[in-house]
């Protein structure tokens, strides 16, 4: 027997959440669970940004054996999932907790990228304008030279 739980939370938290266990009579396995930022899972699987396309504010699957929850969520109702979904999630949600298949999104960034991120942040926009390069030397000697003349 197994559980899938899938959750699409666009409205409030920008999050794709996935869990799965399996059950048997011998054993139950842990259940394991992934957690994804929107914008990061949809860059890598761009079906996520069709699920929640337009007013649509959330996705929510959950499958216990054969008991079975599904809504697309909207403002002011909820909608039933068709099957091509429906397929897709379950097979996504064993892509993300059975294969790993996304867990590189869930590494913290190395201090390189935080480093790059932090220059990106405050340094960036200062490009447009152009460096003015000054020679420190020079000018040094030329004020020794205009110092010197005048005596």
């Amino acid at each position: 027997m197994e559980y899938l739980k899938f959750n699409i939370d666009e409205m409030t938290q920008q999050m794709v959440f996935c869990e799965y266990r399996e059950i048997t009579a011998e054993s139950k396995k842990p259940t394991i669970v992934r957690a994804f930022p929107l914008d990061k899972i949809a860059d890598a699987e761009p079906k996520i940004n069709e699920l929640i396309a337009g007013d649509i504010i959330g996705i929510y699957y959950e499958r216990k054996n054969k008991t079975i929850i599904n809504e697309e969520q909207y403002l002011d109702e909820n909608k039933v999932l068709d099957q091509e979904t429906i397929d897709w999630i379950e097979t996504f949600v064993k892509r993300a907790c059975l294969d790993e298949e996304w867990d590189e999104l869930l590494k913290p960034p190395t201090v390189d990228q935080q480093v790059e991120d932090f220059i990106k942040e405050f340094f960036e926009e200062e490009e447009d304008e152009p460096l003015e390069q000054k020679d420190f030397l020079a000018e040094f000697f030329a004020e020794l030279e205009a110092e010197e003349t005048k005596e």
